[in-house]
């Protein structure tokens, strides 16, 4: 079973209407069933690379790859 959350497919189409700056990174993080559980934006992607942890960071492109992906793992 897999429930849908209407803002990730909100935010999926809002990625594809609307270019956003080339610098910006967004990471994402999943659930235990390997599903998009949070999608955030980095806005300075140097600054995070720094960190001790950090996630893999993803274009906007890769998003929208990504997102689709779960969109249709859910149907």
């Amino acid at each position: 079973m897999c429930i849908i959350n209407i803002n990730k497919m909100d935010y999926l189409q809002f990625l594809k209407r609307n270019k956003m700056h080339r610098s910006n990174r967004w990471i994402v993080k999943y659930d235990n069933n390997e599903r998009v559980r949070e999608v955030k934006l980095i806005f300075n992607p140097d600054e995070y690379r720094q960190m001790k942890r950090p996630r893999e960071l993803h274009t906007q492109k890769q998003l929208i790859k990504i997102l689709t992906k779960n969109k249709e793992l859910c149907i």
